[in-house]
């Protein structure tokens, strides 16, 4: 009988310690996106707001293009230690089109420009267009996609949610090391992306 108890003694015992164990090791493996304090960024000139896992930085680039010198803007982090996050940057960028070139009111031509700028994205990595779809950033006309590409360690992705507003192309980017379906840090990002009017 006392060999009995100690048995279920230890038996209820085992079960309580590994109904915590894998909370414990949850605990240990969330992401460094899981555990930072999401910062808003909320940029008056730039005509937007978001959250991102730590402070942005911001650089400004003069491209020169077919229409011209553009001034090209892009906020970004990238992540303290790719071993432990989700993704390995995270990046808002936007630039202003001369008027008459490009406004959110055309929307079949702001189709094509998305669907061109996806393409080309493809192209220029490599990869392949996992996903594609419409969306709306603050009720201007947006494309979201996935785009899965070869690195060092197998398969890397970037995602990607742009978008015009006015005559501004708007384009929020998030690359991690590794190609999963789901990526909860970077659909956060992305949806907490607010653009605002001239």
């Amino acid at each position: 009988m006392q060999r009995l108890l100690i048995t279920l003694l230890l038996l209820s015992f085992l079960t309580a310690l590994s109904a915590q164990t894998p909370m414990l090791i949850n605990n240990l493996e969330k992401s460094w996106e899981q555990q930072a304090r999401w910062e808003e960024r909320n940029d008056v000139d730039g005509r937007f707001k978001l959250l991102a896992p730590a402070a942005l930085t911001h650089n400004i680039d003069t491209v020169e293009t077919g229409i011209g010198q553009q001034a090209y803007h892009t906020f970004f982090l990238q992540a303290p230690d790719k071993d432990e996050a989700e993704n390995i940057i995270y990046a808002i960028s936007y630039v202003d089109y001369p008027e008459g070139t490009l406004h959110h009111d055309s929307l079949e031509l702001v189709n094509e420009f998305l669907t061109g700028t996806e393409e080309e994205a493809a192209k220029a990595v490599g990869g392949e267009v996992i996903y594609s779809s419409d969306k709306q950033i603050s009720g201007f006309p947006a494309r979201q996609w996935r785009i899965d590409y070869p690195s060092k360690g197998g398969t890397a992705s970037a995602r990607t949610l742009a978008g015009v507003a006015n005559n501004r192309y708007y384009e929020l980017k998030v690359f991690s090391l590794q190609a999963s379906g789901l990526n909860k840090s970077a659909d956060r990002f992305f949806d907490s992306v607010r653009l605002f009017s001239n």
